[in-house]
């Protein structure tokens, strides 16, 4: 089991946020698909520089303000930060929605690649900051690929079916989607053709929430997704990432994905492993001001800025 540290503190919604003039877009290849991001670059940077790659949460982009607010934040302090559509999402390529966890991973080794290669990054000090679904995203890559030296996940799913399930509190409803996706699976197999799923159907988010998602998100995606997630489990492989550092925060009253998830992937993660309860219940408070500093602290501590202070794991 890891050890982790719990903090409470309170949560602050961030305002709407401008680019700066560092910032740049860039695309690159997944296999057939080209991706796209923004890269941003800190101002006066005298030598090679770890390199944050931002993950977006499920059926995002990378453009919320939350997101630009975490890079801008992050490439003050130092670091070269690429935030990135996955596939399907934002202004990358693929098909619109069709979101499956297992293919994002992939599109994050490739996104490892690509930050490596650029100007003014380390290549041998690169982390995964991730957010929701993102976040889970961001853990299964740091396990998979030992070239991500550090993984920070906010409000991340741990096992996608228990997930699904406390989604789906009444057993009626969660009945009902399991019905659903085995229909999807039979259609899939007679038709060669998909069953489009609301949004809200495979992840609810209360109304009075929604803003927090960003514009341009993906409303509907085929059943594949949400299949997609139910064998999503990230606290099978969380393990795998010891003895590179990991951070979770995970808000106490979350209304979009339970504590329990964090909880859970601390308690099958190595050292070093920090879990921080954050006070309140907003799902996306990813940019908050609290949440920004105890990013800034803890990649200080784990991946610094400073030459000749490289983090102490092997």
């Amino acid at each position: 089991m890891g050890s982790f540290a719990l903090s409470e503190m309170l949560l602050r919604s961030p305002g709407a946020v401008k680019e700066d003039a560092n910032v740049e877009k860039v695309t690159f290849q997944s296999g057939s698909l080209q991706l796209a991001g923004s890269l941003h670059r800190p101002v006066n940077a005298q030598r090679p520089v770890p390199g944050l790659m931002v993950c977006h949460g499920f059926g995002g982009n990378s453009g919320g303000d939350g997101y630009r607010i975490l890079a801008q934040d992050l490439a003050e302090a130092g670091y070269v930060v690429l935030r990135f559509d996955f596939r399907g999402c934002g202004a990358s390529g693929g098909e619109p929605g069709r979101v499956i966890f297992e293919e994002e991973v992939e599109d994050l080794k490739v996104a490892v690649a690509f930050l490596a290669a650029q100007p003014g990054v380390d290549a041998g000090r690169i982390a995964a900051i991730g957010a929701s679904m993102g976040g889970t995203v961001a853990i299964c890559g740091a396990a998979a690929d030992t070239r991500i030296r550090a993984c920070v996940a906010s409000g991340a799913v741990a096992d996608g079916e228990r997930f699904c399930r406390w989604q789906h509190r009444d057993d009626a409803a969660w009945e009902r989607f399991l019905a659903r996706l085995e229909e999807a699976r039979q259609y899939r197999k007679a038709t060669g053709r998909s069953r489009i799923m609301n949004r809200f159907e495979i992840v609810f988010i209360p109304e009075h929430m929604r803003q927090g998602l960003p514009p341009g998100s993906c409303m509907e995606f085929p059943a594949e997704t949400a299949i997609s997630m139910l064998g999503f489990k990230a606290e099978k492989v969380v393990g795998q990432i010891a003895p590179r550092p990991l951070l979770l925060l995970h808000p106490e009253g979350d209304l979009v994905v339970p504590k329990a998830e964090s909880i859970h992937l601390a308690a099958n993660a190595g050292a070093p492993c920090e879990l921080h309860i954050l006070a309140g219940n907003n799902h996306f408070a990813f940019s908050e001001p609290e949440v920004l500093q105890i990013i800034r602290r803890w990649l200080a501590r784990y991946l610094p800025v400073a030459a000749g202070k490289r983090e102490r794991y092997s």
